[in-house]
C-alpha cells in the first residue's frame, strides 16, 4: 500500500522565491527520507502512521534548520496524509468505458 503526503506553500502570503527555496528544502529531504515524488505529492509504501510520523519528523528537522527565523508550519497552506491507494486518475477514461478487442 502507497500512502500519500500532500504539500502545498502559502504562495499568496509569502515571497515566491522564499516559497522556492523552502519547497527544494521540503522535496529534498522527504526523497532523502525514503518518499517517491509524484508533482506535489509523496509517496512512500508504509503505514499511515509510520508516513505521517516520518513526513512530520522531515519537516520539524527542516524547520529547526531554517535559518531565516521563519517557522515552516507558518508557510504552509496544506499538510495532510491520505491512503494513495483510493487515488482516482481523471485525466485517464473511465474504467467502465475501456473494451478489450482480441485480434
Amino acid at each position: 500500500m502507497r500512502y500519500g503526503i500532500m504539500i502545498n506553500l502559502d504562495y499568496d502570503s509569502y515571497p515566491y522565491d522564499d516559497c522556492r527555496d523552502i519547497w527544494n528544502q521540503i522535496r529534498n529531504n522527504m526523497v532523502e527520507a525514503g518518499f517517491r515524488i509524484e508533482g506535489r505529492l509523496f509517496t512512500i509504501a508504509a503505514p499511515a502512521t509510520e508516513a505521517c510520523d516520518l513526513a512530520r519528523a522531515v519537516l520539524d528537522n527542516i524547520n529547526q534548520d531554517m535559518n531565516n527565523g521563519v517557522d515552516l508550519y507558518s508557510c504552509m497552506k496544506e499538510f495532510y496524509g491520505y491512503d494513495h491507494t483510493q487515488t482516482i486518475n481523471l485525466l485517464l477514461p473511465p474504467a467502465d468505458g475501456l473494451e478489450v478487442q482480441e485480434d
